[in-house]
C-alpha cells in the first residue's frame, strides 16, 4: 500500500447545539466544502500503549480522506500518516509495523467507535489558494470498554496547503479565526484529540501517567541520577520513536538506532556508580547484541555511501566499476536490512524496551546516585578521558599488524567519553557548560578521524579483495590509492586531535 504523509495544524473548540458558524468572511474568503458522515474506529493494546504516547490508529470510512490514519506528536501539531482503505478488520501488517515498537507483542482491538456529522467550509485566499478548514462537527462516540456513549459537538479548524510558511504566521492565522469563533460562543477543547473525548478524557496519555510537563528545574546540584535519567529516559524513547524508520528503509534510520544503543550503553558504563551494574549490565549486553545486528547493516550502508563518493566525479576506464562498487553494496545493505528488521520483531527486542521502560520508570541505582552532579560526573569524564589515553598509548606502543584494531580500541574509548560529556551538557540536561561540550567535541574530533580512517582502510580491503583482473582492475587500483592516501592524512591529523583532547585532562 502506498502511505502519504502530512503535518496537521488544528484547533478545537467546544459549541453547544444551539451555536452557529460565524462570518469568517473578514479574514478571507468562505467557500462552502461540502458535507460528509464519518465513522472510525480507534485502536489500541488493552493497556492503552498507543494512548501512552500521544499515538492515534484509526480505521475512516468516509470523506476526502478515509483510510487507515496514525497520527503521531510533532513539533507543530501533528504528523499524520495515511494508507487507502482496506477490508481488513485489524490494522494490516505495513500499519502495524509503524507503532509495533510501542506495542510490541501486544494485540490491537478497538478501544472507540465514533459517528461524525461534518459540514465544512474553507477560508481562500485572493489566489484561491485554500488557507483553512473549518468543520461544524456533530459526534457521537462509544468508548468500548464501558460501553459509555458520549455526544458533543465541537468547530474544529485545521491549516490547508495554502496556509503560511512561518509557524508566527501560521499561529496568527489562527488565532484570528479562533478568536472570532469564540466571539460567537465556542470554547477551547478541554481536550485536543476526538480520541480522548470519546474516552472521558483530556489528554490521550492521561491514563498512562504521563510526566507533567512542568518538571523542576535541573542544576549541578541536583542528584546525578536525576539529571542522567533525564538523558537515558529520552534515548529509550528514541528506540522505539526509530525503530519504525528502520523498517521502513528510512534514510540513516539504522545508524539513529544504532547510535542510540551506542549511547544507552556508554552511559550505563560511565556512570556506573549511579546506576546499578548489576542491572545496567545485562542491559548493556543485550543493547549490544542489538546493535551487532543493525551493524551489518550500517557497515554495508557505510561502505555503500563511500563507494558512491568514490566514483564521483571519477570516470571508470570500465563500465563494470559503477556495478561492481557500489552495486555490491547495495545489494549487500539490502540483505544486511532484512536481518536487521527480522531482528527487530523477534521477542527479545520487545521484551528489551519494555526493561529498559520499566528502569526509567523505577532506576536501579548506585552508592552515588543522590550526590550532585557536580561531585559525580567530572571524575567519571576524567575517567574517560583517562581510558582513552591509556588506549592511545597502547595504539603507539603496537607494531603495524595491530594498527586498525588498536585505533579501534581508542575510537570506541572517544565515544564513549563523547556521549557520557553530551548527555550533561546537552538537551533538557545540560547543567554542564561550555568545558564540557569543548571536551565531547574534542573527543568527536578524535573519533572521527579514526572512523574515517577505519572505513578507508576496510574499503582499501575490499577493492584489494575483489579487483581481480578483470577490466576493471586499473579503475580499483586508482580508487585504492585515493583510498590510502586519504587514510593516510587521517593519521597525520590525528596526534594534533589527541594532543587537544589530552590537554583538557588538566
Amino acid at each position: 500500500m502506498t502511505m502519504t504523509t502530512q503535518s496537521e495544524i488544528e484547533r478545537k473548540y467546544d459549541v453547544d447545539e444551539t451555536a452557529v458558524l460565524p462570518d469568517l468572511g473578514s479574514i478571507a474568503r468562505v467557500e462552502p466544502a461540502g458535507e460528509a458522515d464519518l465513522e472510525a474506529e480507534y485502536f489500541d493494546t488493552e493497556r492503552g500503549d498507543l494512548a501512552a504516547h500521544r499515538i492515534v490508529l484509526r480505521r475512516r470510512r468516509g470523506g476526502a480522506d478515509e483510510g487507515w490514519h496514525i497520527k503521531l506528536p510533532a513539533a507543530e501539531g501533528r504528523t499524520e500518516l495515511h494508507w487507502p482503505l482496506t477490508d481488513d478488520d485489524a490494522p494490516p501488517a505495513e500499519i502495524v509495523d509503524r507503532v509495533r515498537s510501542r506495542v510490541r507483542g501486544r494485540e490491537l482491538a478497538v478501544i472507540a467507535r465514533l459517528r461524525t456529522h461534518r459540514v465544512l467550509a474553507h477560508l481562500v485566499d485572493e489566489a484561491g489558494a485554500a488557507l483553512v478548514e473549518v468543520a461544524d462537527d456533530t459526534v457521537s462516540a462509544t468508548d468500548v470498554s464501558t460501553g459509555i456513549l458520549r455526544l458533543w459537538r465541537e468547530w474544529e479548524v485545521e491549516l490547508l496547503d495554502g496556509a503560511p510558511d512561518t509557524e508566527s504566521e501560521r499561529t496568527a492565522l489562527l488565532d484570528r479565526v479562533g478568536e472570532r469563533l469564540t466571539a460567537a460562543g465556542a470554547v477551547p477543547s478541554a481536550s485536543r484529540s476526538k480520541l480522548a473525548t470519546a474516552l472521558g478524557r483530556t489528554e490521550l496519555d492521561a491514563a498512562a501517567g504521563a510526566r507533567p510537563d512542568d518538571t523542576v528545574a535541573l542544576t549541578k546540584s541536583s542528584p546525578a541520577s536525576s539529571v542522567l535519567l533525564v538523558s537515558i529516559a529520552a534515548l529509550v524513547d528514541d528506540l522505539a520513536r526509530i525503530d519504525p524508520l528502520v523498517r521502513a528503509d528510512e534514510p540513516d534510520a539504522v545508524h539513529q538506532l544504532r547510535t542510540r544503543i551506542r549511547r544507552l550503553r556508554s552511559l550505563f558504563a560511565s556512570y556506573r556508580t549511579v546506576f546499578d551494574p548489576a542491572v545496567t549490565g545485562p542491559l548493556r549486553d543485550r543493547l549490544q547484541a542489538v546493535g551487532t545486528v543493525l551493524g551489518d547493516a550500517r557497515d554495508a550502508e557505510v561502505m555503500g555511501e563511500r563507494a558512491r563518493t568514490l566514483l564521483d566525479g571519477y570516470w571508470p576506464q570500465s563500465d563494470e566499476v559503477d556495478e561492481r562498487l557500489h552495486g555490491w553494496w547495495d545489494r549487500v545493505y539490502a540483505s544486511a536490512h532484512d536481518g536487521a528488521v527480522a531482528g527487530l520483531s523477534g521477542d527479545e527486542w520487545f521484551s528489551l524496551l519494555d526493561d529498559l521502560d520499566a528502569f526509567v520508570a523505577a532506576p536501579a541505582l548506585a552508592a552515588q546516585a543522590d550526590q550532585p552532579a557536580s561531585e559525580v560526573v567530572p571524575p567519571a569524564l576524567r575517567a574517560d578521558l583517562d581510558r582513552v589515553l591509556k588506549r592511545a598509548k597502547a595504539a603507539a606502543a603496537g607494531d603495524g599488524a595491530d594498527e586498525l584494531a588498536l585505533l579501534h580500541e581508542v575510537r570506541k574509548a572517544a565515544k564513549r567519553l563523547r556521549y557520557a560529556a553530551e548527555a550533561v551538557s546537552q538537551g533538557d540536561a545540560a547543567v554542564f557548560g561550555k568545558r564540557t561540550r569543548k571536551l565531547a567535541a574534542a573527543a568527536e574530533a578524535v573519533h572521527d578521524l579514526l572512523g574515517e580512517h577505519r572505513d578507508s582502510v576496510l574499503m582499501q580491503n575490499h577493492l584489494r579483495q575483489t579487483a581481480g583482473s578483470g577490466a576493471h582492475a586499473f579503475d580499483y587500483g586508482v580508487l585504492h590509492e585515493v583510498e590510502r592516501h586519504g587514510a593516510a592524512l587521517c593519521l597525520a591529523d590525528y596526534p594534533a586531535a589527541l594532543a587537544e583532547l589530552k590537554a583538557l585532562r588538566s
